[in-house]
């Protein structure tokens, strides 16, 4: 079997039990499994590999604590009418952080970020603290797809 259809049966079938069982780790929070989808994506887009998971994980959690910044800082300052300006705020620095190696894949600063926003978390630490646990279960699924694929297709 060739490399790509190893990777396509590896992630199909990684990814339906991921649908199935993945809300199971942060219940309630209906983006858990978007979540992983996600960073599992931000894996591949990364690379792939030890390097990838690294960054596909250092990234995305660095969005979720910008997103969780931005949150408290508008919340705490009651700066509701000038979200716009924190958010532009919080989008330069995902930029400016690339410039250290393990934050350097900005899709996945942004990605973090934007899923921790859409998942309602807001100022809540357990919310945020679950969806980061959604990124990072997602990332590493990405990375036992990629390992799976390799064996699969060195069998055949």
């Amino acid at each position: 079997m060739n490399m790509l259809m190893a990777l396509a049966v590896s992630i199909g079938v990684l990814i339906a039990l991921w649908v199935k069982f993945g809300a199971m780790i942060a219940p309630g929070l209906a983006i858990a499994v978007p979540a992983g989808i996600i960073a599992w994506a931000c894996f591949f887009a990364a690379g792939g590999k030890t390097q990838g998971l690294q960054k596909a994980i250092a990234a995305n959690l660095s969005g979720v604590m910008w997103a969780l910044i931005a949150n408290l800082v508008i919340s705490a300052a009651g700066l509701q009418s000038m979200a716009w300006i924190v958010i532009g705020v919080v989008a330069f620095c995902i930029v400016m952080q690339s410039k250290v190696a393990a934050l350097s894949f900005i899709p996945g600063g942004f990605a973090g970020a934007a899923v921790t926003v859409a998942s309602g978390a807001g100022t809540d630490i357990k919310a945020n603290l679950m969806v980061a646990v959604a990124l990072v279960a997602g990332a590493v699924l990405g990375y036992i797809s990629e390992m799976g694929a390799g064996m699969i297709a060195k069998k055949a």
